[in-house]
């Protein structure tokens, strides 16, 4: 299995796999984002895939925001290639990178999702704040924080 950084050719094949794993995981009523915006991220953010035999089966993303932080955005995987350790060796590459720029990320988690709160936990986020609502009615998250300086080996 290959980890590599995405290729611009490649964001139609990663904003399927979005599709696919937004529809599965929650309650299936908008698609979050389209390829338009897949397009962009794969170029101008850090955009990571997994690949095996040559099928996109992961990706992970973070951009930049206006306060120096960067917003890990997307970690999925596609249904048939979960609990292999791929989610988390996508945060792993994906968060190095982040390290080398020497700043601060964080990312959003519904609360009841005790296995993604775990695997970002043990990757660093420690600061861990609840948002009512916050992307919409019924829609809570979890904000939390990676500090550059207590990951930083």
């Amino acid at each position: 299995m290959e980890f590599r950084k995405a290729k611009t050719t490649e964001f139609t094949a990663i904003a399927k796999l979005d599709r696919v794993a937004w529809l599965e995981s929650f309650k299936g009523d908008f698609i979050p984002d389209g390829e338009h915006v897949w397009r962009i991220w794969v170029e101008y953010a850090l955009t990571f895939v997994a690949v095996e035999k040559g099928e996109i089966i992961g990706a992970s993303l973070a951009f930049p925001c206006n306060d120096g932080q960067y917003s890990v955005h997307k970690l999925f995987v596609a249904k048939h290639q979960r609990t292999k350790g791929i989610g988390t060796e996508l945060m792993r590459v994906l968060l190095v990178t982040i390290d080398e720029l020497k700043v601060d990320s964080f990312l959003t988690v519904y609360p009841k999702n005790p296995p993604a709160i775990a695997l970002y936990e043990k990757l660093g986020f420690t600061e861990k704040k609840f948002e009512k609502d916050f992307y919409g009615e019924e829609e809570d998250r979890f904000v939390l924080t990676r500090i550059f300086e207590k990951n930083r080996k």
